[in-house]
């Protein structure tokens, strides 16, 4: 059996699609060794090399424009060119070219949620609905997404799979101990972390807004990059007088977050709306207790494992947090749920499902 995987963000993808795209090819080519998986990698990174080396595994660098555009228009050609029984592709699935098409869906969130998206996304966006629709076979990556897909007509409920993600943990030895690294990030000795993207739609800025309303002697520590959709957080900061108790690390290096989430005392991730929420998952691995927003597919993935809080209430984020900081058997109890629930997900996992669905189809 011939299978190819459309893996252009191995090397070099966004941070969300990169971690996805790494995790399940090197997981799924190692499931079954009788498959010839036909890796559809960017021309641009023909110079990195890949880190399995195994018979079954063919590379093929492809020109790489926008996604959408290589995977409509220049992918069909391959696919056809070597006789592919099914490919999977990453949001946007071709017409034609492999003799079945799966559409990997990372969420449909912009349908719902437009506000947090520009019009250039929104319409860059909009056609994952009919090629979807057009595919032999839908994944996505929670019920959540799953519900917002079928109720927006991206296909029918028989054609679609839910497959959870895996966890896309550091496994490099940290270069400094833990003094040296609260050095090299100025960090304080106590601190709330929330770790992803800067974006408004991960509501960083009623976080800062709950933190007058939290001990004094906690700071909060955000790390990650800024976008295009980030709010003005050092004018929050300074309208409420917290400037002093929050810390922008900006982007941190890999081997450096497991640190972070082991000396936190809370992770809070209050975001607006979510297609999976793997940080979440990774605090809960390290044995941080976890204060999440009640929406989207947050309640899905972390069950009874966290505090949950109204996104646009930042009183009620500092209520859960305080709450944390003052019961010590209600954060034991919730480290050792979280330590649980987060064990039940692994790429592994994942990339068998994948493997199971792309040869039943």
């Amino acid at each position: 059996m011939r299978i190819g995987i459309d893996a252009k963000w191995y090397f070099n993808g966004h941070p969300s699609g990169k971690v996805v795209v790494e995790n399940i090819v090197n997981h799924i080519v190692k499931q079954d060794p009788t498959v010839d998986f036909y890796i559809f990698l960017s021309k641009n990174d023909r110079h990195l090399k890949f880190p399995i080396d195994q018979p079954n595994i063919h590379l093929v660098y492809i020109p790489n424009l926008l996604n959408a555009v290589t995977n409509t228009f220049i992918m069909p050609f391959y696919t056809s060119k070597y006789n592919l029984d099914v490919c999977m592709y990453q949001n946007y699935a071709p017409l034609f070219g492999a003799k079945k098409i799966v559409n990997y869906v990372h969420d449909a969130l912009f349908m719902d949620f437009p506000e947090f998206f520009s019009l250039k996304e929104r319409i860059y966006f909009y056609p994952m609905k009919y090629l979807s629709k057009r595919a032999d076979h839908v994944i996505t990556i929670s019920y959540s997404e799953k519900e917002r897909m079928l109720k927006h007509g991206f296909c029918k409920d028989e054609n679609i799979s839910v497959v959870y993600h895996g966890l896309g943990l550091a496994n490099k030895k940290q270069s400094l101990n833990q003094v040296n690294i609260f050095k090299k990030y100025d960090l304080p000795n106590k601190f709330i972390l929330y770790l992803g993207r800067l974006n408004v739609r991960k509501n960083i800025q009623n976080l800062i807004k709950a933190l007058p309303l939290i001990s004094e002697e906690v700071s909060l520590v955000i790390v990650g990059k800024s976008d295009h959709k980030t709010s003005d957080l050092d004018q929050l900061t300074e309208s409420l007088k917290v400037k002093d108790r929050v810390f922008k690390v900006g982007y941190i290096e890999f081997e450096d977050i497991e640190f972070f989430y082991k000396n936190a005392l809370i992770f809070c991730f209050p975001s607006f709306a979510e297609g999976f929420g793997l940080p979440p998952l990774e605090a809960m691995h390290y044995g941080t207790p976890v204060v999440v927003s009640n929406k989207t597919s947050l309640p899905e993935v972390c069950r009874d494992s966290a505090l949950y809080i109204d996104p646009d209430k930042p009183s009620e984020i500092a209520a859960q947090i305080n709450l944390l900081l003052a019961d010590s058997s209600l954060r034991n109890k919730l480290i050792e749920k979280g330590k649980q629930r987060s064990s039940e997900f692994s790429w592994e996992k994942a990339s068998n499902q994948i493997l199971n669905i792309l040869k039943t189809i």
